[in-house]
């Protein structure tokens, strides 16, 4: 197959085979040795910044003396100011180096030495240097000003919600949560938690902020307590608290700064559960499913190889349970993988051994019973892959049929063969969970009405680096959203990167470039076009803002979703082996070191089918459309008024008629008063609300 001149994305010291390093290979041999080679920064720019100073973008200039700087692309191995070290690293033409500093307030004032360092193919250290290259500036004690609002949601009883605020502001700040301007007792946090909701906990939320310099008052979220409509598709929320840099445990950062805007600093649909009367089921408050609690099939009181089926066996299984009336119910079913995907907790940590008092599984065991693989059984003990109904549409491994499966021991969906042993666990209410409703917003934007989110149609697209499949690292990606946010791009600045749930609420699993030539997603979005590491025409793999855990607790990789084909280099060939749609993980550093590289990627050569490692992946922004549901919306066109006199009207007097006409909307829209029914006591605050009194 006859390609277009590509640029190699791969870390200098990794290209002894090249052109690239081979010009580097001839200069170096012209003299005795490179060994330990010096060049100098010619400019930085800016020079200087005060104490205090986040998410700033530093320039550097190198000059162009033998040793020449490596070809663009290629990534140094340090870039410093004085001990300071950048991150966000980009190289985009070869005496130019860009890199991300945040400056913290206790930084040392005065001239620091800039540093940038490479490691030649031919051995020794080229670096380049700038002796008081910037000068950090005395920062000032500054009052507090809230930097992220808290969001307003809407919450069906017995569910969760929390809401947090980001401020900056010399230290220490102090928090106080209020409710309908009250101080809420014990509410001194950034987050407020509200678990469960009742109907009394409808109100107006804000956060006061004091330092020793002043106060500042956050924007009100109000919160609306409704039950789930007809058609709702909550995404769940991720649980993912902890923020991490390329490694390791970070504070929460603050807009502007490095690794700000992942997943732990937003809040989603707080997972919320609760355990039934007899201890058979679980029912989650979010989606409104109810589940099999525990999957000891054969009641031995241990969950292990015994207790699993393949895919043609699990429906039967349920068949058994619907004539026993489990849990007082006969409509339990096998889950699809966005209902089963649901459950995913992304506290959980992949698995660096076989000692699970060491391991937390990606889901809630305060809830739901769970079992590893079965070592007595030569399982290995990620072998927890739980069955759903979702097949394949193109075939994986080879040309098996695949499903797509949820491992609840590694944290990661993949299309595995059907003739596989799975772990079952059955669901059973809320069928229209997992169901898009997208819609065309004409400006860019598309809204899916089931889960209450707005994307941008548009992806990151080339030309943010370059080669076959130009995307960025997960740190570049975080940086592309806040620039986008600055720039108000598609008219709106709280764009985020979607978390891993969310990401995989928008595929669609009927969809396969091998099956449709398409990415897996709805034609109503575009999707840009690369080509994979067989060579093929494909579509990228998307970052999300969570961070994949290990079992030693570190954070140095990034989940993604693939659009495209989830490749590998199973048997010696480039293929795809686990379906468009799978969710894995990859490093955020876009360092290969340690990985193998085969014309033309890498495959980690550890995982069980080589999978394809790309550390340079595409962005689709996220952000809230609104609340699912609204007291008083009753044409659902997304505001109250004089419009919604007529339906509102015919919900209180004829429910089927309203029905009828607005089959998209849902009647408790009408439940104004918030007490939990629709009736006449609803008018007077309609009337308030339709007149903003």
């Amino acid at each position: 197959m006859k390609r277009s001149k590509q640029v190699d994305q791969r870390p200098y010291g990794a290209l002894r085979g090249s052109l690239m390093v081979a010009t580097v290979v001839v200069a170096a041999a012209t003299s005795a040795a490179l060994g330990q080679a010096t060049n100098e920064i010619t400019q930085v720019d800016p020079v200087s910044a005060v104490q205090g100073t986040y998410g700033l973008l530093v320039s550097f200039t190198l000059d162009t003396d033998f040793p020449p700087a490596p070809p663009a692309g290629e990534m140094p191995d340090s870039v410093m100011i004085g001990d300071l070290v950048g991150s966000s690293v980009t190289h985009p033409t070869q005496y130019v180096i860009t890199a991300v500093f945040d400056i913290p307030s206790s930084e040392l004032t005065g001239l620091k030495d800039a540093t940038i360092t490479f490691s030649p193919p031919t051995g020794g250290t080229l670096t380049f240097s700038m002796a008081d290259g910037f000068e950090v500036l005395a920062g000032a004690d500054t009052p507090p000003t809230v930097v992220q609002q808290p969001q307003s949601q809407t919450i069906p009883p017995g569910g969760a919600v929390t809401f947090t605020v980001v401020a900056s502001g010399t230290a220490p700040l102090t928090y106080q949560w209020q409710k309908d301007s009250g101080d809420i007792s014990g509410a001194t946090d950034a987050s407020y938690t509200i678990n469960p909701v009742d109907w009394v906990d409808a109100g107006n939320y804000r956060c006061v902020v004091t330092n020793d310099f002043g106060t500042d008052t956050s924007d009100e979220a109000v919160l609306t307590v409704a039950e789930l409509p007809t058609g709702a598709y909550p995404v769940v929320d991720t649980a993912q608290v902890t923020c991490y840099d390329t490694s390791t445990v970070i504070a929460d950062p603050l807009p502007g700064e490095t690794y700000y805007g992942q997943d732990a600093q937003f809040n989603g649909n707080q997972p919320s559960y609760a355990i039934s009367g007899d201890e058979l089921t679980v029912h989650d408050n979010v989606t409104g499913l109810t589940w099999m609690r525990d999957p000891d099939l054969n009641g031995d009181g241990v969950v292990d190889v015994d207790d699993k089926r393949t895919f043609a066996e699990a429906p039967a299984y349920a068949d058994t349970l619907n004539l026993q009336n489990f849990g007082g119910y006969d409509d339990w079913r096998v889950p699809s993988i966005k209902e089963l995907y649901s459950l995913m907790d992304f506290r959980g940590t992949d698995p660096m051994s076989d000692n699970t008092a060491n391991l937390t599984p990606f889901i809630d065991t305060d809830y739901f019973y769970f079992g590893y693989g079965d070592l007595a059984a030569s399982e290995r003990i990620i072998d927890s892959q739980w069955v759903t109904t979702s097949l394949t549409v193109d075939t994986v491994l080879g040309g098996s049929q695949g499903m797509f499966g949820v491992n609840f021991a590694d944290g990661r969906i993949k299309g595995y063969p059907t003739s596989k042993l799975f772990y079952v666990r059955l669901c059973r209410g809320n069928t229209d969970y997992g169901v898009n409703n997208f819609v065309d917003n004409g400006d860019g934007t598309v809204t899916d009405h089931a889960t209450g989110l707005m994307w941008s149609q548009d992806d990151s697209g080339d030309g943010v680096n370059f080669g076959p499949r130009s995307g960025m690292t997960w740190v570049a990606a975080l940086v592309w959203v806040e620039q986008k946010n600055a720039e108000l791009y598609l008219g709106h600045n709280d764009w985020r990167m979607p978390n891993a749930k969310e990401m995989q609420s928008i595929v669609d699993y009927l969809r396969a470039p091998g099956a449709t030539s398409s990415a897996a997603i709805d034609s109503i979005f575009n999707t840009t076009q690369i080509t994979n590491e067989g060579g093929d025409v494909d579509y990228p793999w998307f970052w999300t803002g969570t961070t994949h855990v290990r079992e030693d607790g570190s954070g140095t990789a990034g989940a993604y979703v693939c659009f495209g084909r989830g490749m590998g280099y199973w048997d010696s060939v480039w293929q795809d082996v686990h379906g468009a749609g799978c969710q894995r993980s990859d490093g955020k550093d876009g360092n290969f070191t340690g990985y193998t590289y085969v014309t033309d990627g890498y495959y980690f050569g550890d995982a069980p089918q080589a999978d394809a490692s790309r550390m340079y992946n595409y962005v689709r922004l996220v952000r809230d459309a609104g609340p699912l549901w609204q007291a008083g919306d009753m044409n659902c066109d997304g505001d109250v008024d004089f419009g919604d006199i007529n339906p509102f009207v015919d919900a209180l007097t004829d429910p089927a008629a309203y029905e009828a006409d607005y089959p998209d909307c849902d009647i408790n829209n009408a439940d104004v008063s918030a007490n939990g029914s629709v009736g006449f006591d609803d008018i007077n605050p309609f009337v308030a609300l339709l007149l903003g009194t």
